[in-house]
């Protein structure tokens, strides 16, 4: 769908260069309407005549089809979002161990009968019934274009749904290829639906007669959607403002080089990222000396990577001066690289008041924010005073305290002398507070609906009827 028309607003840029890439037409009301249609239509015989076993023939086709394709779609990815090809190539891989593992899943999950007591339910039976919830509209993210995209595609898919799906207008042309690779798989184009478009598109996606909807954003965004979406199933993984807690006993070059990779990769542009770190007073000097060392020694370029757009690496570099001007030291970086592109040196502050805009809110970009205090505890409140709870990083020598400290942070994932790591197929991948809706189900679940079905045996009516 590229074209080369002056009335294109949807725009892709190579972040690297600054260099406008290809240009899109939005997809219209009109064309928005029939695409629901479509899909409509297109779920109802995907899971009305399709067997579970023809279902999971095609997802294996489609992950044979995507293993071949990774080239593909890596560069295609690298110029649209500027990262460093390795890291893209990374979460491709991740992606891709998804499609066993939900396959898996699915080939287990079947409707379960519910056990009721034959003294109070005679001749009755109970079962727990699992049908998709329908079209799925899914509103693709950027900084993980691919990775993002398959964990929604592939359980959406094995489940019996439709996706109506509009990738992030800063990745349209990534987006559509995945799309384009869905349908050679197999998938029939009523059943994944791709539309192009920025936030007016996606609000006109959000206010349609969609099913669910599937959201990776702000906070502020995540919010617009639920006040529209009404009573309909959202899986939402919204902002975080992950802390991290450097212990007393925390071996200082693990934690040094694992807040570094959390904070700098893909100059930050990670929900996961490692935002703000607790450092205890004791081993604080050896800790913050590593970590600026770290930083300053980092090739912007290849192992950084560029922000997205100008505009966000101005807010980024806004935040700074505003945290400087406020009292934080500047321990390193702190300026727009010099060359084309989006780049923004890696960044450490020392801070001493979390008011500052830059540790209280979720600052995208290449910027890690420090904290000395006295102990764990002060650690813990600090790192809990928060609206996000999307994740959270524990650096030490002991188990037993980083479980304790596990229990009492309040993020949907932890880590333990480890970073942003997901589980396969980004399993339990979920926020709390306002980083999320917290669900205890497995990610499959999330696209199935629960129906409980009583049945009795006997024609005979019940003796407390009228």
């Amino acid at each position: 769908m590229l074209s080369h028309s002056r009335s294109m607003k949807v725009t892709s840029i190579n972040p690297r260069t600054g260099e406008k890439l290809w240009e899109f037409r939005p997809t219209s009301a009109r064309r928005l309407d029939e695409a629901l249609a479509k899909a409509k239509k297109g779920q109802e015989a995907w899971w009305g005549r399709t067997s579970r076993e023809t279902r999971v023939e095609v997802l294996r086709e489609m992950e044979r089809v995507f293993a071949k394709a990774k080239d593909e779609v890596v560069d295609l990815a690298y110029l649209e979002l500027g990262v460093p090809k390795r890291s893209i190539a990374a979460s491709y891989d991740s992606a891709m161990r998804g499609f066993q593992h939900y396959i898996r899943r699915y080939e287990a999950f079947q409707d379960r009968p519910f056990p009721l007591d034959p003294a109070l339910w005679l001749n009755t039976e109970a079962s727990i019934r699992y049908e998709p919830l329908g079209v799925i509209g899914h509103i693709g993210v950027w900084n993980f274009p691919f990775w993002q995209t398959m964990i929604t595609t592939v359980p959406a898919l094995l489940t019996g749904n439709a996706v109506l799906f509009k990738p992030s207008e800063l990745t349209t042309a990534t987006g559509l290829r995945i799309a384009g690779l869905v349908h050679e798989s197999g998938v029939p184009e009523d059943v994944y639906v791709p539309i192009i478009g920025g936030v007016e598109v996606g609000r006109r996606l959000v206010g349609s007669g969609v099913d669910a909807i599937v959201f990776t954003g702000s906070i502020g965004a995540g919010m617009s959607i639920a006040r529209r979406a009404g009573t309909r199933p959202l899986i939402l993984e919204l902002s975080g403002n992950d802390p991290g807690i450097v212990c007393a006993d925390a071996d200082l070059e693990q934690a040094a080089r694992g807040v570094a990779t959390g904070t700098f990769s893909r100059a930050g542009q990670v929900c996961i990222r490692v935002k703000r770190v607790y450092v205890h007073r004791s081993i604080a000097e050896g800790f913050i000396d590593r970590l600026v060392k770290i930083a300053a020694g980092l090739d912007v370029r290849e192992q950084v990577g560029p922000m997205i757009r100008a505009e966000a690496r101005d807010r980024v570099h806004g935040l700074v001066q505003d945290a400087v001007s406020k009292g934080a030291k500047l321990l390193t970086g702190g300026n727009k690289a010099f060359g084309p592109g989006y780049f923004y040196e890696p960044t450490v502050l020392l801070i001493k008041d979390d008011s500052l805009e830059v540790i209280a809110k979720e600052t995208f970009g290449p910027v890690c924010s420090v904290r000395v205090v006295e102990d764990e505890e002060e650690a813990l409140r600090l790192a809990n005073d928060s609206p996000y709870g999307l994740g959270a990083t524990i650096w030490t020598k002991d188990s037993g305290k980083a479980s304790i400290l596990a229990s009492r942070l309040q993020a949907g994932n932890i880590w333990v002398n480890e970073w942003g790591r997901s589980l396969t197929g980004g399993e339990y991948f979920q926020g709390c507070k306002c980083s999320g809706i917290a669900s205890s189900q497995e990610r499959l679940g999330l696209f199935l609906r629960k129906k409980s079905v009583i049945l009795h045996r006997t024609p005979e009516p019940r003796p407390s009827w009228f």
